[in-house]
C-alpha cells in the first residue's frame, strides 16, 4: 500500500523502535524538524500517517488540533506518556490515534495495522480517492472607503472576528501594502508579513502560506502588509492573485483591508473579490467620493459587486439614508451605528470591539452585517439611478 510515514519532533528525537517496526512491514519512516517542510509533506501526500512525539517549542495539542483541521485527510497519531488524562486530550485535539513512549513492538504493530486499515478504507471509498484539500465555499470580501479616516480597517477586522465568532476560518489580509495596520487594530506583531513570502519567490507555492500569517486570539489570522512602507515596491497584482489562491486554500471566509488610492494590487483585489463593501457616511465629501467610485467600478463591470454600507450612522444630523442612495446611485446594504466612544476605546486598545463591547448597537450591526453576508442573503447591489448627478450637484 502506498503510504507516507512522518515523524515530527521539534526536538529531533529518534523514534528507533518504530522505525524497525515499519521496516519490517516494508515502510520508511519520515523524520521532520521544521514545520514548513511537514507543511509540504502533509500538502501533497494524501495517503499520510503522521506521528507527533510531545513537543517543547509547541503545544502538541494545539499543534494536532490545527493539523486535524487543515489537513482532515491526515491519520494523525500522538506519541504521549503513560497517562490516561493525556490520551483523552489527544482525542478531543483530533489524533486518530495514540502510542505511548513506553509502547513495546506489539503495540507499535497494533498501531500500524490500525492506520493501514484506515487509509485503505479511505481509498476505497469513490468519494474520496482524490480527498481536497481546499476549503469549501469561500467568500473573499474586501472592505473599501475613498479617504483615510472611512473605518475600513476597523469595520474589517471586527467583520473578520463576528465571521470567526460563526465558526468560519477566516483570514484578515491587509491590502493596504504601505501602510497597512491592520495588525495594530488587533493588538498583534506579525514575525512574518506578505513581504517576506513575496520574498520566497517561486518556492512560496510549497510553503504553507499559514507560517508567515499570525494569528489572533478571536481565532482570526492576519495576513499583514509589508513593515517597511518603501517594501511595496516589490509587491504586484500578480502577486495578490497568487496569495488569494493560497488562502482559499485553508480558509472560508477572506477579508481584505483595502487601501484608498485605487492601484493595479487595488483592482486586482476588486476582481478577486465576492463582495465589494463601501464604506460611506451621511457627509457631503464621503457621499461625493462614494458616487465617483461606483462610477468607476461601472466601468470596470464590477458595479454588481459593491454593497453600499452605511457607516457612523447618526440619530441625528447628516444626510438622511434615502437622499444618501439617490446621491450615491446605490441602495444601502447595511448601516453601522456611530458609536464614536465605543469604536475610539477599541482602536487605542487593540481590542476588536465585537469582543470587548459585544452588546452595543455597533457590534451587533456588524454580526448582522457577517451574517447576511453568509447567508447570501443580499438586496439589490448598488444600481445606478440616472438622476442622481443632477441631485448630487443640487446638494452642492
Amino acid at each position: 500500500m502506498d503510504m507516507q510515514w512522518l515523524f515530527y519532533s521539534d526536538t529531533n528525537a529518534r523514534a528507533d523502535l518504530l522505525e524497525e517496526c515499519l521496516e519490517r512491514r516494508d515502510y520508511k519512516l519520515k523524520r521532520v524538524t521544521y514545520l514548513e517542510r511537514l507543511f509540504d509533506h502533509l500538502k501533497k501526500n494524501p495517503n499520510a500517517v503522521l506521528i507527533i512525539k510531545a513537543n517543547k517549542i509547541y503545544n502538541v495539542y494545539q499543534l494536532c488540533e490545527e493539523l486535524s483541521v487543515k489537513y482532515p485527510h491526515v491519520h494523525i497519531v500522538l506519541m504521549i506518556p503513560d497517562n490516561m488524562e493525556n490520551a483523552k486530550k489527544a482525542m478531543q485535539a483530533g489524533a486518530s490515534n495514540t502510542l505511548r513512549t513506553s509502547s513495546d513492538k506489539d503495540e507499535i504493530r497494533e498501531m500500524i495495522i490500525h492506520a493501514e486499515k484506515y487509509v485503505q478504507h479511505r481509498m476505497q471509498r469513490e468519494d474520496v480517492t482524490e480527498l481536497p484539500l481546499i476549503a469549501v465555499d469561500q467568500r473573499v470580501i474586501a472592505v473599501a472607503g475613498t479617504k483615510g479616516g472611512s473605518g475600513r480597517s476597523t469595520s474589517a477586522v471586527n467583520l473578520a472576528v463576528a465571521f470567526a465568532a460563526q465558526g468560519q476560518r477566516t483570514a484578515v489580509l491587509d491590502g493596504d501594502i504601505q501602510f497597512g495596520d491592520s495588525a495594530m487594530y488587533m493588538n498583534i506583531k506579525p514575525k512574518k508579513t506578505l513581504y517576506e513570502w513575496i520574498k520566497e519567490g517561486d518556492n512560496r507555492k510549497e510553503l504553507d502560506i499559514d507560517q508567515f500569517m499570525t494569528k489572533h486570539e478571536s481565532g482570526v489570522s492576519v495576513f499583514a502588509a509589508p513593515s517597511r512602507p518603501e517594501f511595496f515596491e516589490m509587491i504586484t497584482a500578480d502577486d495578490i492573485q497568487l496569495a488569494l489562491e493560497e488562502l482559499k486554500k485553508v480558509y472560508q471566509v477572506i477579508i481584505i483591508d483595502n487601501s484608498a488610492a485605487i492601484s493595479e494590487v487595488h483592482l486586482q483585489v476588486l476582481k478577486e473579490a465576492d463582495d465589494i463593501l463601501l464604506l460611506t457616511n451621511g457627509e457631503l465629501p464621503a457621499v461625493r467620493s462614494s458616487r465617483l467610485y461606483l462610477d468607476t467600478m461601472e466601468s470596470m463591470n464590477l458595479h454588481n459587486k459593491v454593497r453600499l454600507i452605511h457607516n457612523r450612522r447618526k440619530k441625528k444630523g447628516g444626510i438622511e439614508p434615502k437622499k444618501m442612495e439617490e446621491l450615491i446611485g446605490g441602495s444601502i446594504f447595511a448601516s453601522l451605528a456611530d458609536q464614536e466612544a465605543v469604536v475610539g476605546a477599541s482602536i487605542q486598545e487593540g481590542i476588536p470591539y465585537v469582543m470587548s463591547q459585544p452588546k452595543k448597537q455597533v457590534s451587533k450591526d456588524i454580526k448582522a452585517l457577517a451574517g447576511r453576508l453568509l447567508s447570501g442573503s443580499a438586496e439589490k447591489p448598488a444600481k445606478k439611478k440616472k438622476k442622481s448627478k443632477k441631485l448630487l450637484a443640487e446638494a452642492q
